[in-house]
């Protein structure tokens, strides 16, 4: 069903009636949907005797009923349909001929969990409540008509406002074996979480739930305690199959474990805990049955190895050294009791990341009582103890034993002597291995990494009892052939004490042999001395550092800063004005980082709108040399620039007699010599008018002269205004 949970009940009177007689086991689940509309889904796996079971039973569609765990409210319903069917395996297939057959059916839906409904704190569970069980189980009081429930709790979708993601434990398919009387069985019941929270595994008495016979499918109810089956005298959860050692569930791991006294049919359950960070976030229950029958006497095959010139047989307290020139194959002898029964043959090096030898033949089937076999196990170019610790392999022979196979297990310890492969050498640029620094300065240098058999290598650099990275180290580990290199640089950080001694390993491994330990490591030593910092100085240019400037002077304001710091710490020259921005004012200046000595120039070229009505204002501006060591150093200077405005003139000095004549003497109105005026009077125009008060002239720009070359002679009079000034007079211009 891919829609909302549904949150209203109704009555499911016309549900299938027919008994589900032979459920086997199972277990419901929830699984995020991530990046789908549709963001959970909800379902059950179920285990049907598919011998013994009625078919009618098998329903198309299952109704799992989710509640409040807080108060068991009911929250809503998934009609769930019939997603998979497919028989359960077997771990050896030809032992569960005509004993056993089990089906398991998936059942799922895609949902929409709302986060406004499923966010209560207490969180949730679902169960699903049908009847009937097997008739046949041997531990429990009437059978065949106690029902299965199976229970999930799950925490809500959203907690403290935050989404609050989570999927129940993913389970492998259960296999459908059977054990056998008087003998070892193991059941992996373990699973894994997506979410990568621990899981917890305990044995619990099967619940019962509310389903009965005549009702083998009921709406189901909230509850805090279900009911539970009942065991027959004498079982308990302590010995729910019992035997020589009763059935047990490793806490971590969910693997089960049983040496059953009686022959039978028995139901268990174990219920599986969900923590995050140590607090528990759910539980589920899982269901099952196991078959103990009256199995034919088996004996495990054995294997045995002879070391040469021995007359014993090998013991793992012994230690086998394989010379340079001597045989690389040794033989082992497997035999096995039973006649027809097919013997594997498998290894592994326990100590070593791969096996380097190898067995031949790797099977073989038996023809008569205590048949054997002898394998070669060849060791290969790469089997080889560089550090003179032998190498453990183990030999496994198995047999094809019911319901799961027989083994034997035979570790040999073997050191076998180098074939002439030379560990590589590790060198740097370094005259010692012993390098000084202090905090704040960087050191970098190189490591070299070499191998004389021009072997394939690596080169890897790691600190000791510390991560380089975590130190802010920098070493990148790099391969090839024959000869390779890599840089290494750092900064101590301000934080390394004096008198410390900091290890590093630089390790060349030789790639020839993965995994074999040929490497060579060279450690270089850094000691951390007291840093002998100088603080930066800071000098400007300027004679003095008080700057006046008149308004309207040409050349502007200009000079150079310089910061100098004889170590050879980073070093930044800066400048900032006390209560405005530089650039705001038109202000150049460049911030420069750098070592030893850094320039940058001071250009300003002020005009009349920064003084805002004032006749004189005051800048300051302080100019600051900081280094990077990890002191802090700096230097500072501050320059005042006063800057004045232009005394007004309370009169004007003109000609008033000019003669255009050409002779370039007094031909013109010398108007660009009229005053500047200040930033409060400033010119704005000249007018000259003749005689019947007629304009004649009119200019803006006073650096425009007045040349009357086309008027005639007279008597002429003008006007020149500033912004707070008018200046009059008259002139004659004689031709």
């Amino acid at each position: 069903m891919k829609n909302r949970l549904i949150l209203s009940f109704v009555l499911l009177l016309c549900i299938l009636q027919a008994r589900a007689t032979h459920i086997v086991g199972g277990q419901l689940f929830i699984t995020e949907n991530k990046n789908s509309a549709y963001n959970y889904k909800i379902g059950l796996t179920m285990y049907f005797d598919a011998l013994n079971g009625n078919p009618g039973a098998e329903d198309d569609v299952v109704y799992i009923y989710v509640f409040r765990k807080r108060d068991n409210a009911s929250v809503g319903y998934v009609s769930a349909p019939k997603i998979e069917r497919k028989n359960v395996t077997y771990t050896n297939p030809q032992c569960g001929i005509s004993l056993t057959e089990t089906i398991m059916i998936t059942y799922a839906s895609d949902v929409l969990l709302e986060s406004s409904v499923f966010n209560d704190p207490g969180g949730y569970y679902m169960v699903w409540d049908r009847c009937c069980r097997n008739a046949a189980i041997t531990n429990i009081k009437s059978p065949g008509t106690a029902g299965s429930l199976f229970y999930l709790e799950f925490p809500p979708i959203v907690k403290n406002s935050t989404s609050f993601s989570n999927s129940s434990p993913v389970f492998p398919a259960i296999q459908g074996d059977y054990a056998c009387v008087n003998s070892p069985f193991f059941f992996n019941f373990g699973g894994t979480d997506a979410d990568g929270d621990s899981l917890a595994y305990r044995l619990m008495t099967p619940l019962q739930g509310y389903s009965t016979q005549d009702r083998p499918s009921v709406q189901a109810i909230g509850s805090s305690s279900y009911p539970t089956l009942t065991w027959i005298d004498g079982i308990t959860n302590a010995n729910i199959i019992p035997g020589p050692q009763p059935l047990t569930v490793d806490a971590k791991t969910g693997m089960l474990s049983v040496t059953p006294g009686n022959l039978g049919l028995y139901v268990f359950a174990v219920q599986v805990d969900e923590f995050r960070n140590g607090v528990k976030i759910g539980t589920l229950t899982r269901d099952f049955q196991l078959k103990v029958v009256d199995c034919p006497k088996m004996s495990p095959p054995k294997i045995l190895f002879k070391p040469k010139g021995s007359s014993t047989f090998y013991n793992s307290n012994q230690i086998i050294t394989v010379k340079d020139g001597d045989p690389n194959c040794f033989e082992v002898m497997v035999t096995d009791p039973t006649i027809n029964d097919l013997i594997k043959i498998q290894g592994h090096a326990i100590n070593q990341t791969n096996d380097y030898f190898s067995l031949f033949p790797v099977e073989y089937a038996t023809t008569v009582a205590n048949d054997t076999m002898r394998v070669q196990v060849c060791l290969d170019e790469c089997f080889i103890t560089y550090d003179n610790r032998p190498i453990r392999i183990e030999l496994i022979a198995q047999d094809q034993s019911c319901p799961i196979p027989l083994m034997d297990t035979l570790v040999i310890y073997i050191r076998r002597e180098s074939s002439g492969n030379n560990a590589p050498v590790v060198t740097t640029s370094l005259q010692t291995d012993y390098v000084h620094v202090v905090a704040g300065t960087a050191v970098s240098f190189t490591v070299f990494g070499k191998d004389s058999d021009t072997d394939s290598l690596s080169l890897s650099g790691a600190g000791e009892n510390f991560t380089l990275s975590s130190k802010s180290m920098i070493f990148k580990t790099v391969s090839g052939k024959t000869s390779v290199q890599s840089g290494f640089s750092w900064v101590p950080p301000c934080n390394a004490l004096e008198g410390d001694t900091i290890k590093v390993d630089f390790t060349a491994e030789d790639l020839r042999c993965a995994g074999s330990g040929l490497k060579t490591s060279k450690t270089i030593y850094f000691i951390v001395d007291q840093s002998p910092n100088h603080p930066p100085a800071i000098t400007t240019s300027l004679v003095q550092a008080d700057v006046s400037y008149i308004l309207g002077a040409s050349g502007g304001i200009t000079f150079q800063v310089k910061a100098i710091d004889p170590d050879t710490n980073t070093i930044l020259l800066s400048a900032s004005g006390r209560g405005f921005q530089l650039n705001a004012l038109g202000i150049t200046f460049e911030n420069k980082t750098g070592t030893g000595q850094l320039i940058s120039d001071f250009t300003w070229f002020p005009d009349c709108a920064i003084m805002n009505g004032d006749t004189s204002h005051s800048f300051t501006v302080d100019f600051v040399a900081r280094d990077k060591s990890c002191t802090a150093s700096l230097d500072t200077i501050s320059v005042t620039i006063s800057l004045s405005d232009l005394e007004a003139k309370s009169e004007i000095d003109l000609p008033n007699v000019i003669t255009p004549n050409g002779d370039g003497k007094n031909d013109c109105l010398i108007l660009d010599e009229l005053p500047t005026g200040s930033c409060n009077d400033q010119f704005k125009d000249v007018t000259i008018f003749n005689r019947w008060g007629k304009q004649i002239y009119y200019s803006r720009d006073k650096t425009k002269n007045w040349c009357p070359n086309d008027i005639s002679g007279g008597y002429y009079y003008y006007v020149i205004k500033y912004t707070k000034s008018t200046y009059k007079g008259g002139l004659t211009v004689l031709k």
